[in-house]
């Protein structure tokens, strides 16, 4: 399922987030408001429409929230700017979100597994003086890795070349047509 309406608004705030217009905090902000029915976006996994949701949401909200350090308020602007190469993959999202096709990705957690971590496994990881985490860590690299080979990583959250070639061709910026949000 697409939701255009939702996805826009994501591409819209993430293109101010990206280039500096708005804060971290006021990105935050704006997508309780606008994207997640009031969740922080590192905590919209948690709400019982991302079982149901456009399936894009979620990965795109998980991306997001690793742009910017959300322990202050700050704008990605000076020594907090994005590199190019992020600048260029959230140029390919938002072409993405402006699209009407369906994210064909399976899901995946690209957070630390240190974040899930139940307490009896904090304990382990202590006890076997990082063993645990570690070999969990790894775990989690290999599958990350198998994930990639899915499809054309290079070009996620598309998954085909020709999926990718044909939304560039349909650019909604810089196209000589007035954008709506």
């Amino acid at each position: 399922m697409v939701d255009r309406e939702r996805r826009r608004k994501l591409a819209f705030h993430l293109r101010h987030l990206s280039v500096g217009v708005i804060s971290n905090d006021d990105f935050e902000s704006n997508l309780m408001d606008d994207v997640t029915n009031g969740w922080l976006p590192e905590q919209y996994y948690r709400a019982k429409e991302a079982k149901f949701d456009d399936q894009i949401i979620q990965p795109m909200l998980e991306l997001c929230w690793g742009l910017y350090d959300d322990t202050r308020n700050h704008k990605l602007k000076g020594s907090d700017k994005l590199s190019a190469e992020s600048l260029k993959i959230i140029t390919r999202c938002i072409l993405f979100l402006h699209s009407d096709q369906e994210y064909n990705w399976p899901y995946f957690d690209t957070n630390n597994p240190l974040l899930k971590f139940s307490f009896k496994e904090v304990v382990i990881s202590i006890l076997t003086l990082g063993q645990y985490y570690r070999a969990k860590r790894k775990e989690h690299s290999l599958a990350y890795m198998e994930f990639q080979k899915l499809g054309n990583f290079d070009i996620w959250p598309f998954m085909i070349e020709s999926e990718y070639q044909t939304e560039l061709t349909n650019q909604p910026f810089l196209n000589g047509k007035p954008n709506k949000l």
